[in-house]
């Protein structure tokens, strides 16, 4: 079956060339076959046939399977992981910017959901490129947790900042992951930007209480 690669959500990107343009269509294509039938399943041919090109092409471009979907790792860590950069880099208190890291991290998710179902696959496999690629921005939400336990600013339910991380992460990556299946032809299913919506206040909510901020702060 041909998948519609106009579903994957990305960044606004600038005027491209036309091998980028070529690029950005192939790493589309292939972002929704690895997020929809996995690595070992997804074929070349299958991503050439949803853009329209034959499976010859792609290799001008990635010389094969593994390095595409390593193309399309680092793609779903950059955008992802910018925007919990961004909330990192924000000059305010520890307490805030842990806050505003998983609202960014649960918007982003919502905005494009292949990144859970990939990131879904990714902890049980025994590669796990993923890890690698995300392990230098995890120190550094470490550091934040940290800091703000030593100042006393936050009073986590558990000391060890990686049950945070783990917990965060795991409730945003499955609700993301499996809301499509469970509430398909349900009559009182909620629109796209409702549901994005109320994950962010979950995730957010759900923040406050293992940071051990029993009356909800101001954020």
């Amino acid at each position: 079956k041909r998948l519609e690669v106009s579903s994957v959500s990305t960044s606004p990107q600038p005027r491209l060339s036309k091998a980028e343009r070529t690029r950005g269509q192939i790493l589309a294509a292939a972002e929704l076959r690895f997020a929809s039938a996995g690595f070992d399943k997804t074929r070349l041919d299958d991503v050439a046939e949803d853009i329209g090109m034959v499976g010859s092409a792609i290799l001008y471009h990635h010389p094969d399977k593994q390095e595409l979907y390593r193309a399309v790792l680092e793609s779903l860590t950059t955008d992802l992981l910018g925007a919990i950069e961004t909330a990192i880099e924000t000059p305010a208190p520890p307490r805030k910017r842990l806050i505003e890291l998983v609202r960014a991290a649960a918007r982003k998710i919502a905005e494009r959901p292949t990144i859970a179902t990939i990131a879904l696959r990714e902890v049980t496999s025994e590669e796990r490129e993923l890890t690698e690629q995300t392990g230098s921005i995890l120190e550094r939400v470490v550091a934040l947790f940290e800091e703000g336990s030593r100042s006393g600013e936050i009073h986590p339910v558990h000391a060890e900042p990686y049950l945070f991380f783990t917990s965060i992460a795991g409730a945003i990556l499955y609700t993301v992951a499996s809301l499509p299946a469970m509430i398909e032809d349900h009559p009182d299913a909620p629109r796209p930007e409702d549901a994005a919506n109320r994950l962010e206040q979950d995730a957010v909510a759900m923040a406050q209480r293992l940071l051990g901020l029993s009356e909800p702060q101001p954020v």
